[in-house]
């Protein structure tokens, strides 16, 4: 026995959490998650929200990149 329900658009609210990930090569690291909200059916404009992670994702690399040039080698050669 089948049953058929109806459910019209409007009527679908809820949100959707996607994994944001970035690959470099063969890494691939999941940075963060991006929540669309679906209302009446429709999902909101996801640029803005999707342009802020990406800005913060990068924001991460350049401090991660600034950190990691500013700390020592052990057995290092001395700059001179």
């Amino acid at each position: 026995m089948a049953m058929r329900v109806e459910v019209p658009m409007s009527a679908i609210n809820t949100e959707i959490e996607l994994p944001l990930t970035i690959g470099v090569g063969d890494v691939v690291s999941t940075v963060g998650t991006l929540t669309l909200e679906v209302r009446g059916g429709k999902a909101e404009d996801f640029r803005p929200a999707l342009a802020d992670a990406l800005r913060q994702a990068a924001d991460a690399v350049e401090r991660a990149a600034t950190h990691e040039a500013d700390e020592e080698v052990p057995d290092a050669a001395a700059h001179g």
